[in-house]
């Protein structure tokens, strides 16, 4: 990382975007990787993480230059114009509804992503493994730098405080269990998926997660199906069901009483007309359909047929929280977050310090060991005990007269305005950084302009 940096994101999800519009992007072909590459092509960003899912797609960038108050905006018009260029969807179309934060705002972004509190279901945990996802994938292409990194890595940490210390584990729920919820109040009761078959189209990591959460509501049996059918056999094997390819999901709409719709497959994969067939065939049955996926592998136009409950995403966001998390345990979330802003700031400014304190007892090391040197010359021939205790003596001498001073540093560049307080220790200290004697000199440019460029670092992160 080089000069000042900063932290920012730019972003697109439910809660900025209708599903539609999502549902468009999300059915871009492009991959993850081009536009982790296309981010970090932009000039001034030094390091990128793309965070990708059915219902968000947001960019966390690290910068050169954030300090000047502006945010990055130059930044994140390019990064807007990538919007664009990686979805296929016009940028004027995206642009009212991106959104973005910068600095701490782009932290405690991260964290509350990570913590589930901006997901569609409050509290659900899939996010958390989806944000891991994205930080290996530019670790592969060596796109993280030590802000970003740090920032990630912490989020992951939050994350999983957030769900287990605040009530959010207990409460959260994934996608997959907040649609079931609408099919068991339809029937009537809680648990009462017991005895009932289900299909979920698609053999994904998602699709694994989908599985699991299905057979905890209590599904009797869970087939998979999927282009590749061993690839979904062994899925199903941990539902208790059977593998099977997707030429036959119009068959098992006649047999199976949930279908869940869970690939990144970009058309429908039950389509209307399979549903009409279907019903025809299921004397009365009702049929559950629950599309976990954007773009949709379940055709809308099925929710208008008789003996159908269609849930998707954008019902689920409407009207899935009738048994929302309380509202103690997403506070006590969001102060632990603001909590893990203020230590991760407190964190950079301690490490912006960190080059001042190196160059100073670089410094008082040399002028230790040249008057050292300088000794043994004028005293030739001293006996060697005493030239290991003079030294010894010296080094102590060193050692305590930087302890106060290391102390005091570390204190101050906690501070808020720590920034500010770190510049002055070194423009006071500036022999430190001078030269390998630790001869003061009137030339103090070198180490202003050094520690100039540490205070950006800090200010702008800060």
């Amino acid at each position: 990382m080089t000069a000042s940096s900063t932290m920012l994101v730019l972003g697109i999800s439910h809660a900025s975007a209708p599903l539609d519009l999502l549902e468009r992007l999300a059915g871009t072909d492009r991959p993850a990787e081009d536009l982790v590459s296309d981010v970090t092509s932009v000039d001034g960003i030094d390091a990128a993480v793309v965070v990708s899912t059915c219902n968000r797609l947001e960019i966390y960038a690290e910068t050169r230059g954030g300090s000047s108050g502006t945010g990055g905006l130059r930044e994140l018009e390019g990064l807007g114009a990538l919007f664009a260029r990686h979805t296929g969807v016009d940028h004027e179309e995206i642009a009212p509804h991106l959104y973005s934060h910068h600095a701490d705002g782009a932290v405690r972004h991260l964290f509350a992503v990570a913590s589930g509190l901006e997901s569609v279901v409050v509290g659900e945990d899939q996010i958390l493994g989806q944000v891991k996802l994205g930080f290996e994938r530019s670790q592969r292409l060596d796109r993280t730098g030590r802000v970003l990194a740090k920032a990630v890595q912490t989020a992951l940490r939050v994350g999983k405080r957030a769900r287990n210390e605040t009530g959010l584990n207990e409460a959260g729920r994934s996608l997959a269990t907040a649609g079931l919820g609408f099919f068991e109040r339809r029937i009537g009761s809680a648990g009462s998926l017991h005895g009932k078959t289900a299909l979920v189209i698609g053999a994904g990591a998602f699709a694994g997660v989908v599985v699991a959460a299905l057979r905890r509501s209590g599904l009797d049996r869970v087939h998979v199906a999927n282009r590749t059918p061993e690839k979904a056999q062994r899925l199903a094997e941990t539902g208790g069901g059977a593998g099977y390819d997707l030429t036959d999901v119009p068959r098992l709409l006649t047999e199976v009483d949930v279908v869940v719709g869970a690939t990144a497959a970009t058309g429908h994969l039950v389509t209307a007309r399979h549903v009409e067939e279907a019903l025809a065939a299921r004397d009365g049955r009702e049929l559950f359909l629950l599309d976990l996926s954007l773009p949709h592998n379940i055709a809308p136009a099925a929710a208008g047929l008789p003996g159908v409950t269609f849930v998707d995403l954008r019902r689920i966001a409407e009207e899935g929280q009738e048994d929302e998390i309380s509202t103690a345990s997403v506070q006590a979330a969001h102060e632990l977050i603001d909590a893990e802003v203020a230590r991760f700031r407190t964190g950079l400014r301690l490490a912006g310090a960190k080059p001042v304190l190196t160059a100073l007892r670089t410094a008082a090391t040399e002028a230790a060991e040249a008057e050292l040197d300088r000794l043994e010359r004028r005293l030739e021939g001293i006996d060697s005990a005493v030239r290991k205790e003079i030294d010894r003596s010296v080094r102590r001498i060193v050692d305590k007269a930087l302890h106060q001073p290391t102390v005091l540093v570390r204190e101050l560049a906690a501070d808020p305005d720590g920034a500010r307080h770190i510049a002055a220790f070194a423009r006071l200290f500036a022999a430190a950084e001078d030269g390998s004697t630790g001869t003061p000199t009137n030339d103090v440019n070198t180490t202003n302009n050094t520690n100039s460029t540490n205070d950006n670092k800090i200010e702008a992160i800060a």
